[in-house]
């Protein structure tokens, strides 16, 4: 939360129970004269020191906090109360009640909203109920709004779509699914609307609308005390400092409470330079590889600890390969392709060296990584549709890479996004590049993105679980398409998947990660023919074969991935191997080789004499 809240949230509760047990405090009434000398400066009697009258100005300033905060939180609950269920109804039920609401919403948020609560407060009277009910109705339009574009964003939501599926009422599913995911924002709202409220009937006691005297506010103490500025400035300065803390605190709070259900921050952002960790070991250069990553290690400062989500990867690619990288989910394989490309969350520190062609790019600057990332080094990620922005046409987001990197202008741009759609088998691409992304298939989408990858002709293209989000004949094509461009362009690809039979058919070589590491490393023949690690043949075996009986069980990995907060001694995988000795939990097993290019972590690989448990038996953690 921060130091800032704490002492926001201290400040509120106290000002709160001084406000509430301003009749049990040890001050003089608020309105006795001649508590002290009139005017006289703070002291230990008068902490805030006395007005001109000789009232203490402590006492009213503590009375005063309980009209200012009354309207404050009554204006606020008002506002709630009547705007919050109608933004729920516009949000869920949209069609005609959404547009009658929010046309009556929009007509009170075009009306002056401090000439209403000037003429209003004017002709009923300046009392504290008045006052409430103006800058409470005020405040609807805004609640209303607030909650409907919250209702809005959750009602679609897969599990109100799920609650539906099953029959539940929609009165159940207010309660249960949307009312709580409404709430944070609504009550971050309702700090910041206060610290609104309580500014605005300051500003109304200024100018003697509000409450009347003798009952003090901390606008009428502050209208109070300009007269005696040069001659008592402690009178309009006290009620003005709790004022302005009053109303910093709450918006501090409001602040932090939106912070905590919205992101607003990628973290993955290049123009954060990320730390380097201390080398482990001296890079030499391969001949012939167009990527070279040598013990490529990304660590996470988090609570919890350090997370280790790469750690010591190393592989070379050659133009032309195409490199695969499997294993389950929290491995270290998205992680792996951010560390290379240089997008690093926020707290994390990258040690080792990437090579593109001889040239490090660990070394490089953010602006120098900016020249890199789209023209050599092009990206595809797994969900098109959030890859891709929703306002923006199909056409201006292809062309910008092509402006921004290569310089064209806008003919030659739009141009060469229809050859690149072509290209990737969009049909009739200046009707395409008019569209938005919602208006195309998924398949369409993934293959907009790949020609955006393509763009500006990248060395090595990232293909990061491209096809998850497609069904098996679009990622069919969309997988043969990868490898006609590979090879027309001469390019190498490092492909990111679950998917072992998409792994076998199109990889040239197989990196099999687990708990941040290389755990087996080898050309895809050679690697589904023989597995050696257990992990990688546990994996094979988890795969549905078409030759399995009907009903036949699914094979599983026992056991769960481990937190690479806190991996344990040895061999990572040792707690769900049936393989695993002793040796697996002191040491951590080195790559060894197999063949000169088949490397393998493991002390009792398998297929050897020592690992000869047989298939399906139970793991050394179990």
């Amino acid at each position: 939360m921060g130091i800032g809240f704490w002492l926001a949230t201290g400040w509120i509760t106290l000002v709160l129970a001084a406000a509430a047990l301003a009749d049990l405090l040890p001050f003089a009434g608020y309105d006795e004269t001649l508590a002290g000398p009139p005017q006289s400066g703070p002291s230990a009697a008068h902490w805030f020191g006395t007005d001109g009258l000789g009232r203490d100005v402590l006492s009213r300033v503590v009375h005063g906090a309980r009209v200012s905060l009354g309207v404050g939180i009554g204006a606020v609950l008002l506002g709630l109360v009547i705007g919050g269920p109608l933004g729920v109804l516009a949000g869920y039920r949209k069609g005609v009640a959404d547009a009658v609401i929010m046309a009556v919403n929009d007509v009170a948020l075009a009306f002056p909203s401090l000439v209403f609560a000037l003429a209003v407060v004017a002709f009923a009277g300046a009392n504290l109920r008045n006052v409430l009910i103006v800058l409470g109705v005020l405040g609807i339009p805004a609640w209303v709004r607030l909650v409907r574009g919250a209702t809005l964003s959750f009602a679609e939501r897969e599990f109100v779509l799920a609650a539906r599926v099953l029959g539940v009422r929609d009165r159940r599913i207010l309660w249960r699914d949307i009312m709580p995911n409404v709430a944070v924002p609504a009550a971050s709202y309702a700090f910041i609307g206060m610290a609104v409220v309580i500014v605005a009937e300051g500003s109304l006691a200024f100018l003697g609308l509000s409450v009347q005297a003798p009952t003090p506010t901390w606008g009428g103490l502050i209208n109070e005390g300009r007269t005696l500025m040069e001659t008592a400035p402690h009178v309009v300065l006290a009620p003005s400092v709790v004022m302005f803390l009053t109303v910093l605190s709450f918006n501090l709070v409001g602040d932090r409470l939106r912070a905590l259900a919205d992101v607003r921050q990628s973290g993955l952002e290049p123009s954060r330079q990320a730390e380097p960790l201390p080398a482990a070991t001296r890079p030499h250069a391969v001949g012939g590889a167009l990527l070279q990553v040598e013990d490529l290690r990304t660590h996470i400062s988090t609570p919890r600890g350090t997370v280790k989500a790469v750690d010591g990867v190393s592989f070379t690619l050659e133009r032309g390969k195409t490199l695969a990288i499997v294993g389950e989910s929290g491995s270290g394989k998205s992680m792996l392709i951010r560390s290379i490309l240089g997008l690093l969350p926020a707290g994390a520190s990258r040690g080792g060296h990437v090579h593109l062609e001889g040239d490090d790019l660990t070394g490089c600057s953010p602006e120098e990584m900016r020249q890199v990332l789209g023209r050599r080094l092009g990206t595809v990620f797994q969900d098109p549709m959030t890859a891709l922005n929703p306002v923006r046409t199909i056409g201006t987001q292809v062309t910008e890479p092509l402006r921004v990197h290569l310089g064209m202008s806008r003919k030659q741009a739009r141009q060469e996004a229809e050859r690149l759609l072509a290209s990737v088998g969009i049909p009739d691409p200046p009707r395409m590049l008019r569209r938005y992304p919602h208006q195309l298939s998924g398949g369409m989408r993934q293959r907009v993105t790949i020609a955006m990858a393509l763009s500006c002709g990248p060395d090595v293209l990232f293909a990061d679980e491209p096809t998850t989000a497609l069904d098996v004949t679009i990622q069919d094509q969309v997988l043969r398409l990868v490898h006609r461009l590979r090879e027309e362009r001469d390019m190498a690809v490092v492909l990111v998947s679950h998917d072992l039979s998409v792994v076998r058919q199109w990889a040239d070589e197989v990196i099999v990660m687990y708990a941040g590491k290389v755990v087996e490393r080898g050309p895809a023949e050679q690697l589904f023919a023989r597995p050696r690690m257990p992990y990688t043949e546990a994996l094979l075996q988890a795969a549905p074969r078409l030759t399995d009986p009907p009903h036949h069980r699914l094979r599983v990995i026992p056991g769960r991935p481990p937190d690479l907060a806190a991996v344990p001694e040895g061999c990572a995988f040792r707690p769900r191997c049936p393989y695993a000795q002793d040796r697996c939990g002191e040491e951590a097993p080195p790559l060894l080789a197999d063949t000169r290019d088949h490397l393998y972590a493991c002390w009792h690989p398998a297929g050897s004499a020592v690992a000869g448990a047989p298939e399906g038996a139970e793991s050394h953690g179990r």
